[in-house]
């Protein structure tokens, strides 16, 4: 488990060591590239959970309206993130933050 709180939500800001710079899991994510978010899929998928695909999406006519829709292995609809598993949305944060490449802090 990553050092955030325990269901930490897609818009809680995260101090990053590197650039002093505050971001969102949410702004982590979609700023991950096709590749790196298929290897998070991977990472995730070899932990034994069945995600399939990360839907970032902002809300038109303001970004400020932020969701993260995750599509599990043979289900027909996405459900939000805070409806996933505590272990299993865990795994999903804690291998974005290692995305990042350096020390992040709360």
């Amino acid at each position: 488990m990553s050092r955030l709180k325990d269901f930490p939500s897609i818009h809680d800001r995260i101090h990053t060591g590197y650039s002093n710079a505050l971001h969102s899991l949410y702004e982590i994510g979609r700023n991950l590239s096709d590749k790196e978010r298929q290897e998070v899929i991977a990472r995730v998928r070899a932990k034994g959970y069945r995600v399939e695909e990360l839907e970032f999406y902002e809300y038109a006519p303001t970004d400020t309206m932020r969701h993260l829709f995750v599509r599990m292995e043979g289900e027909a609809e996405s459900i939000p993130y805070f409806m996933l598993d505590k272990e299993c949305w865990s795994e999903i944060v804690d291998l974005h933050i290692a995305k990042l490449g350096y020390e992040v802090y709360i």
